[in-house]
């Protein structure tokens, strides 16, 4: 059985190097920590004035995209900035992250009516 120590030495989350070809070159994506992804989680519930979830996929990138550090390498404020880059772009990103943090469409779907 695992003592506490051990399982709080356990920081280490999954990482996929993706090669985007339309930006010619590689980004990292992330697992998220539980920490993280409950800010996540949060983030995605905002909606704008007409009711309508603000950019879901450039949050999911924000959150989940990092340096070799595994720093993110994306600001809250690069949410408009991400928003317009390539939708095919955005998409195999966003892919990756959704299989290294086990969301389906489903869990996105519950997360985006709660």
């Amino acid at each position: 059985m695992l003592n506490r120590e051990e399982i709080l030495s356990k920081i280490l989350l999954k990482q996929e190097t993706l090669h985007i070809e339309e930006w010619e070159g590689d980004v990292i994506v992330s697992e998220m920590s539980g920490a993280m992804r409950d800010n996540w989680e949060q983030a995605i519930r905002e909606k704008d004035t007409s009711g309508r979830l603000i950019s879901p996929r450039a949050k999911l990138i924000i959150f989940t995209v990092v340096d070799e550090a595994g720093n993110r390498l994306f600001k809250d404020d690069d949410l408009e900035a991400i928003g317009k880059l390539s939708s095919a772009s955005l998409e195999k990103i966003c892919v990756v992250a959704m299989r290294l943090n086990g969301l389906g469409v489903d869990e996105i779907n519950k997360e985006k009516k709660s």
